[in-house]
């Protein structure tokens, strides 16, 4: 069962993230675009992690993409 509340928080800040990488991407902050980018995609992994109840530690999106199939693979 998801803890929408929970995905939600979460989501909500990979949107914003996002959205402030693609600011940046236009102003040619390409640095801080990429770095934003992924950050972006952590908090949307993570958002599901925490959605579904499991812990999410680290800022490697392999590593927590890997925690989320083990887990799927148990339920």
């Amino acid at each position: 069962m998801l803890d929408e509340k929970e995905f939600d928080r979460w989501m909500s800040s990979a949107e914003r993230t996002l959205i402030s990488a693609q600011g940046d991407s236009k102003r040619g902050d390409y640095n801080w675009a990429c770095f934003k980018a992924q950050q972006a995609t952590e908090f949307a992994v993570k958002a599901i992690l925490r959605g579904l109840g499991f812990p999410s530690y680290g800022q490697s999106i392999y590593k927590l993409l890997t925690l989320l199939k083990e887990r799927a693979k148990c339920s």
